[in-house]
């Protein structure tokens, strides 16, 4: 039984024909498509989005495949993409230059917060930690640092991702016209850092916090004196609940940030909002004299109660770096006034882009405003791959690419231009003589991508040749191939004479091979992008196409087809083979050429007399002198092997009166090899059998081992012209 080479598929949509959709195939190996199929291209970044006049773009940038890909009928899900509202596409080939690409990164912890205004303040205190433990305060050009002895209850100010908004108590002196005056004052701040210090004590060091205050501001501050004294009496800080939303940080460094906003508004209503970033370090920690801030608006300016969105684009004046924003609204909400962060992007532009060995596509669509469910990316175009062919007339290499489904193509491209392999381990000649003999172009069609990294070349070798039922051997270090189809004569003869009995054996299966009832064979159905199936019943009564599977049915997948002309043959090959393919046989015969897996040879059973071999004596005219007596018991043919081990005949054979060590065949000339012990050691072979016994003597090589002494041990099974009936 023929063995269906293990496909990988590497997870790739293009082969997975169930709920197929656009995906990030990390790690995984590039599509490499051949023929013609259905593509899902694999997503190459996140998907991004903007707002344009109060639309919603999104843009994709997908990869179609290794190599280069004449591209049709591009598609979301069944729809044409050109028949959708607002989208377009560009198909980037090897070496074009895509001018921008915006490389974006979504910030996960934005999603849609509604922002509230001044009048929506509460007041209420988040955490506050108070100390009587100050060891130093000092006041200089607009901060306030403040060390105290560490105190647990200030953890939560010194753990806290800076910077914060936080109001904080101390307790000052300061000099005036009538005295010096000694108060508590609250002040308004930006706590921007905090540092763990000790005394570098071995044993019990002593342990101070430090905290940084920046942005100082309301009237006790205003009121002070720079010069003033910070006591160590009291130090307090509060974090009150802030209609401020944020901060969020970026996972990845960026030169830009999106940031995409919305309002429900009432006509000619209007949303300042304050944008606040700075770049932040390793512990997301901000890095001081990076804050910036910015003031945009969300306004409704379309003359009717409306949902309005904007996408605000900010260059950082810090350059390229991971960042952290908060939003805070500026005036009042109300019902008729809501504003929305609804999400933001880490952006990088990447200018003048090349991919030299990939083809690329770039969807623009537009999104409705009020889609009813979450969509799938399903995207999808027809890839026709371009490849190098075979000169027939000149043997030479034709690197011109061109649209092609054969599967000859195909492997001489996975191996010269993929693999980068040596042309001259290639056996083309074989390979596109199988190609050219093919009935109908559709038996050599290889539809199929490759996308499983981890898959060697000899795999992928294997699976483009089976779509054509075509098999490969190794000879030497040649690459070399064969076909599953009829054979117009053996490629060798055995006879008993170079046979030996030790490790013969022959098998027959009374039943249909593991007893299977029928084939049930999977192909791609170029019309649908689904599986198609082709039923086949054996039984008793024949082989018949049905419309259901039978119950014990030999299941086949043929990786790579998407031609019905293709899967029924193959399903009718499989059919007949049960049917007429239930002996094996296995062999040691005496040769020093080594016989090749899927040569048909003949071979006759050693337990059956009425199959006469032996090797040829001589030969006057038409008569020809055997080394054995010979038998004519009916009709009886011959076939012989000349001087070089060529296959002659099939010759109707006549018995030689008074001689029976001789028959006559109309044979045409050819030269014989005889044996003498010295110059001639393998000499010329007949078979001489009725026309049936002939027949059941032809046997198809599995495999065969050399075992190092001029002989080899073949595996072989029956091979039959019935087998190929439907060819």
């Amino acid at each position: 039984m023929k063995k269906t080479p293990s496909v990988a598929t590497g997870e790739s949509p293009n082969n997975d024909l169930t709920g197929q959709t656009n995906v990030a195939r990390l790690y995984k190996g590039r599509p490499n498509i051949y023929g013609q199929v259905r593509s899902y291209p694999d997503l190459i970044q996140e998907s991004l989005f903007e707002y344009i006049n109060n639309k919603k773009y999104v843009t994709e940038f997908l990869e179609v495949g290794y190599g280069r890909y004449d591209i049709s009928s591009v598609r979301y899900s069944e729809s044409s993409l050109s028949a959708m509202a607002g989208a377009s596409y560009d198909i980037y080939q090897p070496g074009s230059v895509i001018g921008t690409i915006n490389e974006g990164y979504t910030f996960d912890d934005v999603d849609g917060q509604e922002l509230d205004g001044p009048n929506k303040a509460t007041g209420v205190i988040i955490q506050q930690a108070t100390t009587s433990n100050v060891v130093q305060g000092i006041y200089s050009g607009g901060q306030i640092s403040i060390k105290i002895v560490k105190n647990n209850s200030f953890d939560y100010f010194f753990d806290s991702i800076k910077p914060i908004d936080v109001t904080f108590v101390i307790n000052v002196t300061y000099a005036t016209a009538t005295g010096n005056v000694t108060k508590n004052i609250t002040v308004n701040a930006t706590l921007i850092n905090a540092t763990l210090t000790n005394d570098g004590a071995v044993v019990n060091p002593v342990q101070w916090y430090t905290f940084y205050f920046n942005n100082l501001s309301g009237p006790d501050i205003n009121e002070t004196p720079a010069n003033a004294t910070i006591n160590s009496t009291y130090f307090q800080i509060t974090q009150y609940e802030s209609v401020a939303v944020g901060p969020f940080f970026s996972a990845v460094e960026s030169s830009y940030l999106w940031i995409h906003m919305s309002g429900n508004q009432a006509k000619g209503k209007k949303g300042p909002v304050q944008l606040t970033w700075w770049k932040v370090d390793d512990d997301n920690n901000i890095v001081p004299g990076t804050m910036q801030s910015t003031q945009v608006n969300v306004d409704n300016n379309t003359g009717s109660y409306d949902y309005v969105y904007y996408t605000f684009k900010i260059k950082p004046a810090a350059g390229k770096a991971r960042y952290a924003f908060t939003v805070r609204r500026l005036n009042n909400a109300a019902d008729d006034n809501t504003v929305y962060i609804l999400a933001a992007h880490a952006i990088n532009v990447r200018t003048n882009v090349v991919y030299p060995d990939d083809t690329l596509v770039k969807l623009t669509v537009m999104e409705t405003e009020n889609a009813s469910g979450i969509k799938d990316r399903k995207y999808n175009l027809l890839a026709q791959r371009l490849v190098i062919s075979y000169n027939r007339s000149t043997g030479a290499v034709d690197y011109t690419l061109r649209a092609s489904r054969s599967f000859a193509d195909a492997v001489l491209h996975e191996w010269v231009m993929v693999a980068k392999q040596d042309i001259k381990r290639l056996d083309l000649p074989t390979l596109y003589a199988i190609a050219d003999s093919l009935s109908d172009n559709q038996l050599g069609y290889f539809d199929y991508t490759f996308s499983d990294s981890k898959q060697s070349l000899g795999e992928r070798i294997q699976v483009i040749c089976n779509a054509a039922r075509v098999d490969i051997n190794w000879i030497g270090d040649v690459l070399t191939f064969w076909r599953d189809e009829k054979a117009s004569v053996p490629a060798a003869v055995f006879g008993r004479s170079n046979m030996f009995w030790d490790g013969f054996k022959m098998g027959y299966s009374m039943s249909l091979p593991n007893g299977y009832d029928g084939i049930t064979l999977d192909y791609v159905d170029p019309r649908t992008n689904k599986k198609a199936y082709i039923y086949l019943s054996v039984n008793t009564s024949g082989i018949a196409r049905i419309t259901s599977p039978t119950e014990n049915a030999m299941t086949i997948s043929l990786a790579g087809s998407r031609n019905q002309v293709q899967a029924i043959n193959r399903a009718y090959l499989e059919a007949n083979r049960l049917v007429h393919s239930r002996l094996s046989m296995t062999v040691k015969v005496f040769e020093t050429t080594q016989v090749i897996r899927g040569a048909v040879v003949q071979c006759p059973d050693m337990y059956d007399n009425e199959q006469q071999t032996g090797y040829l004596r001589g030969r006057d005219g038409n008569v020809f002198f055997t080394s054995e007596r010979l038998e004519f018991p009916g009709d009886m043919w011959v076939v012989m092997t000349d001087s070089l081990g060529n296959f002659h005949g099939r010759y109707r054979a006549y018995q030689v009166s008074g001689n029976d060590k001789s028959f006559t065949a109309d044979a045409d000339t050819f030269d014989l090899n005889i044996y003498d012990g010295r110059t001639v050691q393998t000499p010329s072979r007949y078979f001489l059998a009725s026309s049936d016994e002939l027949n059941s003597t032809l046997w198809r090589v599995e495999s065969s081992k050399p075992n190092g002494d001029d002989t080899q041990t073949l595996s072989l099974v029956e091979y039959s012209e019935e087998i190929y009936l439907n060819d």
